[in-house]
């Protein structure tokens, strides 16, 4: 016997738009060799960061924050003190004693939420709960159709959407009832329209479920979310997320449609009783007391650095460097940047978003697919084609390796090839044996690869650039690191990479501003590009001008080894031969005293400087390392200022560092740009470290040795699971012993007056967003001290 579900009215048009409101709520994820950090609750953005957690917990059952013990722990090994905790629950705006603030966070036990959905209302059976099993074969399923590359038996999945290919494969398997299933439209449109008409949810109570069902697939869902984000960039229109909700929900509806009358009446009841519904706890508004006590205890320290008298500008500006060196604003760069500038008083350093102002694709030679070099939040718009310098050679060329990939495929389809499985191996087996033993010992040296030559084209059209748009991109670039006069006679633009063996997360170790590639060829396209005399001659008419003793050459730093190398070093010209060396001597006792200070994170205090760099190398080639590098953890903040505000300070590799000189942008255009971009990129990364910490089974990637890669570069799943793991390896945040990376958010702070920040704010609503509602901290710097933003005005922090 079953009851009649009470359905209240929602047209198709509303129905679509509530379940893109819900895949709205889902952050983009990036595959895998174009990994990129993002942050998880991107989604979340136009909600205060307290509203979020509490929608997610009623959700999800799973919040943002960490357990109390984290929180009761640094607070009796002192990191938070009682004046971090009172000023929290100030700004907090809870008005409780100290005391009772640290009684209650010690009463504090986890809580058990489930969503009031009908698939957590089906009784669980030997297989486990139906919610569990509806996710784990659709994760089965998505796993089938995204995989065109490396499955042996690959689903032909063309001009089927994906809604169309989970119907087809409707049938009886776990609730997917194939009865039922026969009722639902052809269109993930038409079908959103009849489950909105057949479930008994109101609009509100639609878009909450099917952000529910959305969260306990999250990987896929973060997958689909991406496919759709890449094509909007392209101007393409794309539905996954919208489908795959659109699937979630037909399967809600099929076990509202299992569920025993009963069952039904308890489900329809908590639905009308608002379980979907954001309900606040007792506990959440201590849980946020003590975690901003936690930020404000870091905070007190960073104060105190950047209160400290640093280098005064007009000494700055008496002497005349003989190297600039532009780095990516990466927090590992702020440990070589300084080194270096400690090793010669004749160099300056920048900090500068590591794509260097270059929106491009790279068509390498060879049958490799373009790669995006910039960063996730923008679209390409031109495309760097390498050449050997003439069309017969770089034809030849791409016959050899064209001929080298033609074997490389056959062997592999006969590797697994049914008959010849056994025999290939056999045969060829005394073929790898040495290239196994070489690699198990750490011998075989992986060739770098040198800058590139090569010629910008528009990416649609195939049309070289102007020179007034090749003036436009060395301008941007110039400008928005605020260098336009005063230059060196050597400027040098360091990309950094990472250079690991056998790593499937390799690109997140990488530049995240080259779409997770290393930063060689974008900074050797800026070089060329301001080296060119109709580029100068350009520059000079917008009131930018290079001397003709200026030279620019890219380089490279190894953020595994901390070794930079320059590249195109035999081109530099015997005017600039003897500044050269002096920085390659400069960068190699940086480098020294770089890999010194990170020594004792890695493991490794006690080794000589030779030994120190020998080991490291040889985490560059063990294909069994997992932790070759820390990456970007430990981040906590970042400077928009003018170097001379930070230099000698000691940041601890935890800073982002972009140069801003506010005299001049009058205007306010370039602190719009780096607000609107590179703050925005620093976010993402450092709320995807955030919450791979707080919540890592939901937001992180689990174990690495676990890990099986899904269709060559869509992501990975942990053990037999078959959902994606977004986020970070837990190795990437924790030692074995405690964990690397300190959760809080993002602490801006910018040298600007305040009218100009607020002007941004009032104009870029994600950025206001981010600021208002406590997704970041935003302070301000100026000879007087510093300010933070608060409530829409600026007070004394």
């Amino acid at each position: 016997m079953s009851a009649t579900l009470r359905v209240p009215d929602v047209g198709q048009n509303q129905a679509v738009d509530q379940v893109a409101m819900a895949c709205e709520r889902i952050a983009p994820s990036w595959p895998l060799d174009r990994w990129i950090a993002v942050n998880p609750w991107w989604g979340h953005r136009h909600q205060g960061i307290e509203e979020a957690a509490i929608e997610l917990v009623s959700r999800r059952g799973q919040g943002m924050l960490m357990a109390p013990e984290f929180y009761l722990e640094a607070w009796h090994g002192g990191r938070i003190r009682e004046s971090d905790l009172i000023a929290a629950a100030e700004a907090q705006r809870v008005d409780r004693p100290t005391q009772l603030l640290l009684e209650q966070l010690s009463r504090v036990r986890p809580r058990d939420v489930k969503p009031g959905l009908a698939l957590s209302h089906i009784q669980p059976s030997s297989d486990g709960d139906a919610l569990s099993q509806t996710t784990q074969f659709l994760g089965l399923l998505c796993g089938r159709y995204f995989d065109h590359r490396q499955g042996q038996w690959l689903t032909n999945t063309k001009g089927t959407d994906l809604y169309r290919y989970w119907l087809s494969m409707a049938g009886p398997r776990g609730l997917v009832s194939k009865a039922l299933a026969a009722q639902l439209p052809d269109d993930w449109q038409s079908a959103a329209d009849f489950l909105a008409q057949a479930l008994p949810y109101t609009p509100d109570q639609l878009t909450a479920a099917v952000h529910a069902l959305l969260l306990h697939l999250p990987g896929w869902a973060s997958w689909c979310r991406g496919e759709d984000w890449r094509a909007s960039l392209d101007g393409q229109p794309s539905h996954l997320c919208h489908q795959l909700a659109t699937v979630l929900l037909a399967c809600e509806w099929m076990a509202a449609s299992a569920l025993p009358a009963d069952e039904r009446a308890k489900w329809q009841q908590a639905v009308s009783g608002g379980q979907l519904a954001r309900h606040a706890h007792g506990d959440d508004a201590l849980m946020w007391v003590w975690h901003r006590a936690y930020e404000m205890a870091w905070q007190r320290q960073f104060r105190d650095c950047l209160r400290r008298p640093a280098e005064q500008p007009e000494e700055l500006a008496s002497r005349i460097p003989e190297v600039q060196a532009a780095f990516c604003i990466d927090v590992r760069s702020e440990v070589l940047r300084r080194h270096l500038e400690s090793a010669s008083a004749k160099i300056d350093t920048l900090g500068v978003a590591g794509f260097f102002g270059m929106p491009v694709m790279h068509q390498k030679l060879g049958p490799s697919d373009d790669e995006a070099r910039l960063p996730g939040l923008l679209a390409p718009a031109f495309r760097y084609v390498d050449t050997l310098g003439s069309l017969s050679a770089d034809l030849e060329h791409n016959r050899r390796l064209d001929g080298r990939e033609q074997v490389r495929e056959t062997v592999r389809h006969a590797k697994y090839g049914s008959l010849s499985t056994f025999t290939l191996v056999e045969t060829t087996g005394l073929a790898w044996a040495w290239k196994l033993i070489r690699d198990g010992l750490h011998k075989n040296r992986k060739t770098r690869e040198t800058a590139p030559e090569g010629r910008l084209f528009h990416r649609y059209g195939g049309d070289p650039l102007s020179d007034p748009e090749r003036v436009n991109l060395a301008e941007g670039l110039l400008r928005s690191m605020s260098l336009t006069g005063n230059f060196a006679p050597l400027l040098v633009l360091v990309g950094h990479g990472a250079h690991t063996d056998n790593n499937p997360n390799q690109a997140g170790l990488a530049c995240g501003a080259c779409g997770g590639k290393n930063g060689d060829v974008n900074a050797s396209i800026a070089a060329q590009l301001l080296n060119d005399r109709s580029v100068r001659a350009g520059l000079a008419e917008r009131g930018i001008v290079l001397p003709e003793s200026t030279l620019v050459v890219a380089a490279e730093h190894c953020t595994v080894t901390d070794q930079v190398r320059l590249l195109g070093e035999t081109a530099i010209p015997a005017s600039h031969q003897r500044i050269a060396n002096e920085l390659l001597q400069c960068f190699e006792s940086a480098s020294a005293a770089t890999r010194r200070e990170r020594a004792g994170r890695l493991g490794l205090n006690g080794h000589s400087d030779e030994d120190l760099l020998k080991e490291l190398n040889k985490r560059t080639q063990n294909w069994a390392e997992v932790r070759p590098e820390w990456g970007l953890a430990n981040n906590a903040a970042m400077i928009i200022a003018p170097r001379h505000r930070s230099r000698s300070i000691n940041l601890a590799g935890r800073c982002f560092l972009h140069e801003y000189r506010p005299e001049l942008d009058d205007t306010g255009s370039v602190l719009s740009a780096l607000m609107s971009a590179p703050m925005v990129v620093a976010n993402w990364i450092n709320l995807q470290y955030f919450g791979s910490v707080t919540q890592p089974s939901l937001y992180g990637a689990g174990n690495k040795l676990l890990h099986s890669v899904v269709g060559g570069n869509i992501g990975v799943v942990e053990g037999n699971g078959t959902d994606l793991r977004i986020g970070l390896p837990w190795q990437s945040v924790h030692d074995g012993e405690r964990l690397r990376h300190e959760p809080m958010r993002l602490t801006v702070v910018i040298d600007a007056p305040a009218e100009r920040i607020e002007q941004v704010l009032q104009a870029q609503d994600d950025v206001r967003a981010l600021v208002e509602n406590r997704w970041l901290w935003l302070w301000r710097m100026d000879d007087s001290g510093l300010q933070r933003y608060s409530e829409g005005r600026w007070v004394a922090a």
